[in-house]
């Protein structure tokens, strides 16, 4: 999902005693469900400027810079305008300040204390992946600003190019779901700048663009209501931007999803004529739910259960799952949940509950609807987003991708049902492949649970030399 990061808007009631300066480190404890997150605030002093910047280290998040951070009568306020939340506070004009914390909706009581520098939490090192692009590329790449039509967005993105020659492909690559930047940058890879890298070096311009709230993009309005429709009108806005540059040819514009972009690259390409082919890396063929409830049972749930067993177990994680699909009022979901809990806990004694899950599934359920309240809107249309409606209305030619080790949107299952949905509208110029031992980020892995930050390998070359030669050859 296109998670929204922690926004922070800072009005600290301070003392005016001259002895205390409220300079300094603090942190506090944020209670999200069952979990207790740290949470940093950094605010410095310049002649009579102040500023803010704010850590999450549980979250691996560093260095959210405050926007505006100023003394007002015996108050200080600090805002970072590209998120959606706030934190009021009363300074004991020593070492702690009480108040709270509020995100959407979402509101909790948030005490800190003045930190030591000695125990300051600090940035792990990321390591480096071997394939970071590295300067010279070999090719032209440029930072580039644009805007939509009423300039009430505004993007941030890189353009790559190849260095000689002119009328080649040019691609927009879409992210999946998550804020990120135009990098796809976690765990010191940088998924989407390799992979820019890869096809540039091919003989294919890429336009890879910060997601709203990221890097230089802007958030826009109303953000707990966005969901993928609005991602799509970003993408729209994003070839508005390649059709002004004369170094792109019209004709031969496509879009590369990834995840929930595999989603958005269909709702785009069939209302959008200038859309000449898509690329779908791991995206769904599978309506929401089903791969919602797939990723949240694999989540709860014991591995190698009994058929009788997981059928118990999967009925409950369905059931509760179903409460984000029905409703985005957060009461309604939390209700829905505690009710089908309770029905399904009448049969099921302590001991068996224990035994079908890792941890307590009401907990662990409540928890997930208390993480996702201020992106509920993108919840629930995901939920209830059918792809084969999209997909079934192209005529473009289409690649999907998916490596058989991906245990986010499932290989078989979604790559049968994006199939199954072209053949159903007749399309002629489609290709599926499953690429063995890849997963959800295209890495070459040793087995389906290895995590992403224990493999070098950033993007598979195979796997975008495959992509590569098949836009090539598409658009010859």
């Amino acid at each position: 999902m296109k998670k929204i990061s922690i926004l922070i808007c800072l009005l600290l009631a301070v003392s005016t005693s001259q002895a205390q300066s409220i300079v300094g480190v603090w942190q506090g404890f944020l209670t999200v469900g069952t979990r207790q997150i740290r949470f940093v605030m950094h605010v410095d002093k310049t002649g009579n400027e102040y500023s803010s910047s704010f850590d999450s280290p549980d979250q691996n998040s560093f260095g959210l810079q405050g926007s505006k951070t100023e003394l007002v009568g015996d108050s200080i306020l600090a805002e970072i305008k590209i998120m959606n939340a706030g934190y009021r506070g009363s300074w004991n004009g020593k070492d702690s300040i009480h108040g709270n914390f509020k995100q959407g909706n979402f509101k909790t009581p948030l005490n800190m204390k003045r930190m030591d520098e000695k125990d300051v939490p600090k940035p792990p090192t990321a390591p480096v992946r071997p394939q970071t692009p590295k300067a010279p590329f070999g090719y032209v790449a440029e930072e580039v600003i644009y805007k939509n039509a009423d300039s009430s967005l505004q993007y941030g993105a890189t353009f790559t190019k190849p260095a000689q020659g002119s009328n080649f492909p040019t691609v927009i690559l879409i992210s999946g779901s998550g804020t990120q930047d135009r990098d796809g940058t976690m765990f010191g890879h940088k998924t989407y700048g390799v992979l820019a890298d890869l096809l540039t070096k091919q003989g294919i311009a890429v336009l890879r663009v910060d997601d709203r709230g990221a890097g230089k993009s802007s958030l826009g309005p109303n953000p707990a209501k966005l969901t993928s429709v609005d991602f799509a009108g970003d993408v729209n806005n994003s070839i508005q931007y390649l059709l002004s540059r004369s170094d792109v040819d019209k004709k031969k514009i496509g879009l590369i999803g990834h995840s929930e972009g595999g989603m958005i690259a269909p709702m785009v390409a069939v209302s959008n004529k200038q859309v000449a082919f898509i690329v779908l890396l791991a995206g769904p063929g599978q309506m929401g739910q089903e791969i919602w409830n797939f990723q949240m049972r694999r989540s709860f749930e014991m591995a190698n259960l009994s058929a009788p067993d997981k059928a118990l177990a999967d009925s409950l994680i369905n059931g509760m799952n179903r409460a984000f699909g029905k409703s985005t009022d957060f009461d309604a979901v939390q209700s829905d949940m505690k009710q089908v809990y309770g029905n399904w806990k009448k049969s099921v004694p302590d001991s068996l509950e224990k035994k079908l899950f890792i941890t307590s599934p009401q907990a662990a359920m409540l928890s997930m609807a208390q993480q996702y309240k201020a992106g509920l809107a993108w919840l629930n249309y995901f939920l209830n987003y059918q792809p084969s409606i999209n997909l079934e209305k192209l005529k473009i030619p289409v690649l999907a991708l998916n490596g058989t080790f991906d245990i986010q949107v499932s290989c078989d299952e979604n790559l049968s049902a994006i199939e199954t949905a072209l053949k159903k509208g007749k399309n002629k110029k489609y290709e599926v492949h499953a690429l063995p031992n890849l997963n959800h980020l295209f890495q070459t892995a040793k087995t389906k649970v290895q995590t992403y930050d224990t493999i070098d390998e950033t993007f598979s070359p195979d796997a975008a030399n495959l992509v590569g030669a098949w836009i090539l050859k598409t658009t010859h």
